[in-house]
């Protein structure tokens, strides 16, 4: 039986976090772009964006959990190009759960 468990696990499809890009976002201008994540077999724990590669002061994720949707959401403040790291995770059960992870250039103009 553990055999086939692990063989299993090692067939599931890797979760992906979309879109691909983010679109081009404007100081003061309210900001709103879906997440998805696809080919998860179990629900997703969280959306989260890293500590060291933050979104713009402004902007936020929001998520719920066990939904594979979220949300980047708020009014960016400041103009710049951010390098944005994020990434989802899902929760296990007989597997060890999965993440997937994916890095955004999002372009803030005036």
């Amino acid at each position: 039986m553990l055999g086939n468990v692990l063989v299993g696990c090692g067939m599931q499809p890797k979760p992906v976090l979309l879109p691909e890009s983010l679109p081009i976002a404007v100081v003061g201008q309210p900001y709103s772009v879906k997440l998805d994540v696809l080919n998860t077999s179990t629900p997703i724990h969280g959306i989260y964006v890293s500590d060291s590669f933050t979104l713009p002061e402004g902007l936020w994720v929001e998520h719920q959990d066990r939904d594979p949707h979220g949300l980047i959401t708020g009014t960016p403040l400041k103009a710049g190009t951010y390098e944005v790291h994020m990434s989802a995770g899902t929760y296990g059960t007989q597997c060890t759960g999965l993440r997937a992870s994916r890095v955004y250039r999002l372009e803030v103009t005036e």
